[in-house]
């Protein structure tokens, strides 16, 4: 896996047309929070969930390869059993960036999705919040990365 540096997370960022797989109807789920939160800074998000038609008051398409204008960016957020399955969607779709987001406290992301982003020429950052590393992240996430870098856990 390619080394994940600060340099490759603040490039990722600067694209700003993002499709948030995994983007949740439920207002306090952490993809729908994302969705939400990445809105409000400006970005084209693109919402994808097979399971809605509309995440709030935009349409949701229930895979990437869905959307009719593509997107070449996208955070995934979703369980490691369903991570490989997103990883060919990107991929089939013409993801160039993805960022595997899986809760801390639920468990790691799926080592052979990983491995299937580097095999499909997809740049992947996983290990890390992506809330952190936006522009003026707010509470508690802004917490949330002095502690990690605190600790040493900021790629550097």
């Amino acid at each position: 896996m390619t080394l994940i540096t600060r340099e490759r997370i603040d490039a990722f960022y600067q694209h700003k047309r993002v499709a948030v797989i995994g983007a949740s109807r439920d207002k306090r789920k952490y993809g729908r929070q994302l969705f939400e939160t990445l809105l409000q800074k400006g970005f084209d998000v693109v919402a994808v969930n097979p399971n809605a038609e509309r995440i709030g008051d935009h349409p949701c398409h229930h895979s990437v390869m869905d959307v009719a204008q593509p997107v070449d960016t996208a955070i995934a957020v979703v369980p490691p059993a369903q991570q490989e399955r997103i990883v060919g969607e990107c991929a089939r779709a013409g993801v160039k960036r993805l960022w595997i987001h899986e809760h801390v406290l639920k468990g790691i992301s799926n080592p052979r999705a990983i491995y299937l982003c580097e095999e499909q020429g997809i740049e992947v950052i996983t290990g890390y919040c992506p809330f952190m590393y936006l522009p003026k992240p707010g509470f508690p996430h802004n917490l949330h990365g002095w502690v990690t870098k605190l600790c040493g856990g900021h790629p550097q």
